[in-house]
């Protein structure tokens, strides 16, 4: 029975996604699916068993891990780096959980479900970057710059705006100009500009924003999405943070 059992998730796991029915009385069944990149098949199943194991026959709202608790992976030695990452199920929100060493030696990390909600993918990464979805190949405007003493906003029918494409290239306008550039990611999710934009050189109305933002742009550090909003944080302390939404 468990031989059967175990063939049934890893055929499953092959197709991408594994679903868990939670069967209790008078509970709503609990689904976890798991989509990962990168990874072989025994690999895929590896994670599929240690994450499965807390949630059959368990009420949802009394799993620990839920809340806090650390599960232990597993995976074979690497060249690179890799990532886990939770993400709500319309990949538009996500939290990069950690970043390991590829060694083969267990990694440890906080469960977030209860955070994102209920029903999660769960994707390893073994790049040298962080899953992305979400923030690449969408038009990003500036709503405002929060800073600690006041909130700047751009004067109406100003523009700034910027476009991450998965080639590490930056573009986008800022104010009556527009620029192209270069980004990277440090650190796990620090997203870092290069040290200078390419723009067009037309002088902008007075008030314009267009200074401030290539600046805050340059000190950026920690990003996160959620859904349509993009906050970047930057500044020495990392506690001013940029606010972007995409209206497509």
């Amino acid at each position: 029975m468990e031989s059967q059992q175990l063939g049934q998730a890893f055929d499953l796991l092959i197709k991408s996604g594994l679903k868990l029915n939670q069967r209790r009385m008078n509970l709503l069944p609990v689904v976890l699916k798991f989509q990962f990149a990168d990874l072989t098949y025994r690999t895929a199943f590896l994670l599929a068993l240690l994450l499965a194991v807390p949630v059959l026959g368990q009420e949802a709202s009394n799993i620990d891990s839920f809340e806090a608790a650390t599960v232990s992976l597993e995976f074979p030695s690497s060249d690179r780096d890799y990532h886990l990452v939770q993400a709500s199920r319309d990949l538009q929100r996500w939290v990069i959980v950690g970043q390991y060493p590829g060694n083969g030696k267990p990694a440890q990390f906080k469960d977030l479900r209860s955070q994102l909600g209920d029903t999660q993918f769960y994707r390893v990464v073994t790049k040298s970057e962080p899953f992305l979805d979400g923030l690449l190949d969408r038009e990003w405007k500036l709503v405002a710059l929060h800073e600690a003493d006041e909130i700047i906003k751009p004067k109406k029918g100003r523009t700034h705006s910027m476009t991450l494409s998965r080639d590490k290239k930056v573009a986008g306008r800022n104010d009556c100009n527009r620029y192209f550039g270069s980004y990277s990611m440090v650190k796990g999710n620090w997203l870092k500009f290069g040290k200078g934009f390419l723009s067009t050189k037309m002088l902008c109305m007075p008030g314009s924003l267009d200074f401030k933002f290539f600046n805050s742009l340059h000190a950026s550090k920690g990003f996160e999405v959620d859904e349509n909003k993009l906050k970047i944080y930057y500044g020495d302390n990392a506690k001013d943070w940029m606010e972007f939404e995409d209206k497509t």
